[in-house]
């Protein structure tokens, strides 16, 4: 039912129908994102925005992860044809079949480079919906210990050893932009993170899980050169390992047009 909602939501936009977002959004909607204030009225005014500034706009949703009242919606969002578009990860709140709260990050798509493209499943099966390959807890478990054990964890050789619990002989897709795949590359990437900022750290808030997909919403402090940002990591589990992983990611902004957090 809410995913149901959410992808109606989506096609209501690539329609221009922004008569439908005063059917399933609350009036006093909650919102995370720094450029829309609370409220169903701005957010219909901010996509009117976006689309009198982008009259054949399309959002193309790559894949959903659903469970309880939340529904994460990846998407690759193209305002106009010559555009290489946006990747765009929202998180939706519903409440008794509205959206009652609502959280996002963008970030443009890039080349692939070294590593695979923002969007796609490369692990088999290559279906981007939920699978019964994994259960919710399963996965979610994974999700957790892929901060805890690896991505804040400053010790190479302890992080090695998660990395082989945690991924093992699995070949490890990767779709965040020029790291290529496999565990070495996400060690090193990790590493690299610590020495350009031992205070580096990754702050899980949000997890939701359905069952081989688990999305988890995460404020990153100090990486690189970027102080505050959030990042969506969307992962897919085998046998309570690590197969597949996209993330989209934004920095936090000094001022934004409601009280909320990003996260």
């Amino acid at each position: 039912m809410n995913r149901t909602i959410i992808l109606g939501f989506f096609d209501a936009l690539n329609r221009g129908n922004l008569g439908h977002l005063d059917k399933i959004v609350r009036p006093d909607l909650i919102q995370h994102y720094p450029k829309i204030a609370d409220g169903r009225a701005a957010f219909r005014q901010y996509h009117a925005g976006l689309r009198d500034r982008n009259p054949d706009l399309r959002f193309s949703v790559k894949r959903t992860v659903a469970q309880g009242d939340l529904v994460v919606a990846h998407s690759h969002f193209v305002p106009k044809a010559s555009d290489p578009g946006i990747s765009k990860v929202n998180v939706f709140r519903l409440s008794n079949g509205k959206i009652a709260e609502h959280w996002e990050a963008n970030e443009a798509v890039r080349p692939p480079g070294i590593g695979n493209d923002m969007f796609s499943t490369l692990s088999s099966p290559r279906i981007s919906r939920p699978l019964p390959l994994a259960t919710e807890a399963e996965s979610e478990r994974a999700g957790r210990a892929a901060f805890a054990e690896i991505i804040n964890q400053p010790n190479d050789e302890i992080r090695r050893q998660a990395l082989d619990r945690l991924i093992g002989d699995n070949t490890y897709y990767q779709h965040y932009p020029n790291v290529p795949n496999g565990k070495a590359a996400l060690n090193q990437f990790i590493h690299d993170a610590f020495a350009v900022q031992p205070e580096y750290r990754a702050n899980v808030k949000i997890v939701v899980a359905e069952r081989d997909l688990v999305a988890l919403v995460v404020h990153i402090e100090k990486l690189f050169d970027i102080e505050n940002s959030v990042s969506f990591d969307l992962l897919r589990v085998r046998d309570g390992k690590l197969v597949e992983h996209w993330a989209t990611g934004e920095e936090i902004p000094a001022t934004s047009a409601n009280p909320h957090t990003m996260y």
